[in-house]
């Protein structure tokens, strides 16, 4: 039981809670020379609510656990007593939109195409201050799966570690001009957009990382094949062979020739030209991408080709591995700081 390709899940939800940005300016001056042809403060979003917010994270979760219970996968039943511990207290939820991140909206230009996207940043830099640089790869397709400013609590965590957080809607997704290829052209706007990373003012150009949700973490993949330079690379539900029955339905979303357009999407048939260290992190119970037919696969052929690679599967969590979302995001974190120059 596929019931969406590619699903954007509750531990990355994109829910309206709110981000503050009382100390954003009302308009952003482009410098000369800038990256961007746009930028601007983010929207206001409504205002904090932990009950919303929990309620949409437990349903999301159940949903995907009935789905995967339909395929006699493991599942790891988190009653509804014990969410405050697995998925956040209030106090948690509270603290991470407190303010000090500052959410932005870019446009920027690719193929001659407008292209929408985000950049969190902390809303003090000192002016010698050089920050680490996440770029961000969504996953989902269409402006149901689109970035939003609170995403991830608008990166609060990687944040207030100390980066820089960059991502882009993809083409044809929140008024983003062109065509959603699902990992064709589109590709070049996460190439392009890496390149945009290391050209700001605050950036430390030594050090700029990616992380992909999804058909996210394909995207990045990708984007890696085609010249994109990343430190180190972290992974989340990876769909590394799009030839899998499950993925039928992608191939009447990719131009060209069917055979070929799943091949250019499936990790697995190229990983050799992928360069960063990997960090994949996968739920067993995950009912979108089998760790049986995906996951374990791709890790035997990094093995075989002896990339720099971490495989961690959490037992019986999700796509977006909700339960274990702490634990998820520090690893994360340690796996950057590791590959840090």
């Amino acid at each position: 039981m596929i019931y969406r390709l590619f699903s954007f899940v509750a531990a990355t939800a994109t829910i309206s809670l709110g981000l503050a940005n009382a100390q954003t300016p009302p308009s952003v001056e482009l410098a000369a020379g800038s990256p961007f042809i746009e930028r601007a403060p983010c929207e206001s979003g409504e205002p904090p609510n932990f009950k919303r917010y929990r309620e949409r994270q437990l349903a999301t979760l159940k949903m995907e656990q009935s789905a995967a219970s339909a395929q006699k996968l493991p599942v790891r039943v988190v009653a509804e007593s014990a969410a405050d511990q697995s998925l956040g207290t209030e106090a948690d939820y509270l603290a991470r939109n407190r303010e000090g991140i500052r959410c932005e909206r870019i446009t920027y230009e690719v193929d001659g195409l407008k292209i929408r996207g985000f950049l969190w940043t902390p809303v003090t830099i000192e002016r010698e201050q050089r920050l680490p640089v996440i770029v961000f790869n969504r996953g989902g397709t269409g402006d149901d799966s689109k970035l939003r400013p609170n995403t991830q609590f608008g990166f609060e965590r990687f944040v207030r570690a100390g980066y820089a957080v960059i991502g882009s809607q993809y083409r044809g997704n929140d008024g983003s001009e062109g065509t959603d290829e699902v990992g064709g052209a589109d590709v070049r706007d996460v190439v392009q957009l890496t390149q945009i990373a290391r050209q700001l003012s605050f950036a430390d150009e030594r050090n700029i990382f990616a992380l992909g949700y999804s058909r996210g973490a394909m995207m990045t993949l990708s984007a890696a094949r085609d010249g994109a330079a990343f430190n180190a690379v972290a992974l989340v539900g990876l769909p590394a062979d799009l030839r899998a029955p499950e993925f039928s339905r992608l191939a009447a979303q990719a131009k060209g020739e069917r055979a070929a357009a799943l091949a250019a999407r499936s990790a697995i048939l190229w990983a050799d030209k992928i360069a960063p260290p990997m960090l994949l992190l996968q739920g067993s119970g995950d009912p979108l991408v089998s760790t049986a037919r995906q996951t374990l696969p791709f890790a035997t052929r990094l093995q075989e080709l002896s990339k720099d690679y971490e495989l961690v599967i959490y037992h019986g969590d999700s796509h977006g591995i909700a339960i274990n979302g702490n634990d998820r995001d520090q690893r994360i974190l340690d796996w950057f700081a590791r590959h840090r120059r």
